[in-house]
């Protein structure tokens, strides 16, 4: 029988996790500052609390489905984590939280996984360095943009590769699909993208930019000589979306702050090419 019950499992994971069966959810964590570390964390849908020792956290035991943090000091709240439907039997491992101020929300510089190669943190899809192509060309959708379009977020199309932290080259290449260039500075949240270039140090270093949808519209109405300064509709029609974009790319307006926190980072410098170096990527550093 016990070697019957596990085989059962896997064979009806929905089943299993219906009647509270299955196997379970671990979450273990670190954080970025030491000097701002919560002194617990307490798992709000499993109503269980544990102690932060050594600047980390170590929560086991818990059901499969949403999972949401909160980081507690004393009797506050400093911080809340949101992992949306982890999936039976997962390991995840949230390197370097660190909480924006604004919104309270909690961002591991980081994540490791055991299962699903990603997984939504914040409404942001992560995963772990190896879901990253070893050379990037992906199409998908522009979630927000830092002010000097130096840096963007793009959510691939792909559903099993995270949300690209994509930084411009010095000498990245940005065009509309027949090869004209475009400014950059129109790049803009919601814009349909094709992103080609290498991962470095947890950020993607584009080498070409290809965008259609808002920008390329943009364009063409230039070419006939619009009277009307460039704009873009609040909303743009369904079939102006060209490639398949999962649900998820429904991004609530609140985390476009926090992403904007988390572009920001891929400019230390220089050009911003190479970010922090405490990513996850394959490229090489230097």
């Amino acid at each position: 029988m016990r070697r019957i019950f596990p085989i059962l499992t896997m064979i009806l994971p929905a089943t299993a996790a219906c009647e509270g069966g299955g196997e379970r959810v671990s979450i273990r964590g670190s954080f970025a500052d030491t000097a701002l570390v919560p002194t617990a964390v307490f798992a709000v849908e499993a109503e269980r609390q544990v102690e932060v020792k050594r600047g980390a956290f170590d929560l086991r035991d818990l059901s499969a489905g949403p999972v949401t943090l909160r980081l507690v000091r004393g009797v506050d709240t400093v911080g809340t984590v949101a992992l949306h439907n982890v999936p039976a039997g997962t390991s995840v491992e949230l390197t370097g939280l660190e909480t924006d101020g604004p919104t309270g929300r909690a961002f591991p510089r980081s994540v490791s996984l055991s299962g699903p190669p990603v997984l939504l943190v914040n409404n942001l899809r992560m995963g772990g360095g190896d879901a990253v192509p070893a050379q990037v060309d992906a199409r998908g959708v522009v979630l927000a943009a830092s002010d000097d379009r130096a840096a963007l977020l793009v959510r691939p199309a792909d559903a099993a590769i995270p949300d690209l932290r994509v930084v411009m080259g010095l000498a990245a290449e940005t065009m509309v699909p027949d090869s004209t260039p475009v400014e950059l500075a129109g790049v803009r949240a919601g814009d349909s993208v094709r992103v080609e270039g290498r991962p470095d140090g947890g950020f993607v270093v584009a080498t070409r930019l290809t965008v259609w949808r808002h920008l390329a519209e943009s364009t063409r109405d230039e070419a006939v000589a619009s009277p009307e300064p460039r704009r873009v509709a609040a909303a743009s029609p369904p079939e102006r979306v060209r490639e398949p974009v999962p649900a998820a790319v429904r991004v609530p307006v609140s985390v476009t702050r926090e992403i904007r926190r988390q572009i920001g980072r891929a400019r230390p410098g220089g050009g911003g090419a190479r970010g922090r170096g405490n990513g996850r990527g394959h490229g090489k550093k230097g």
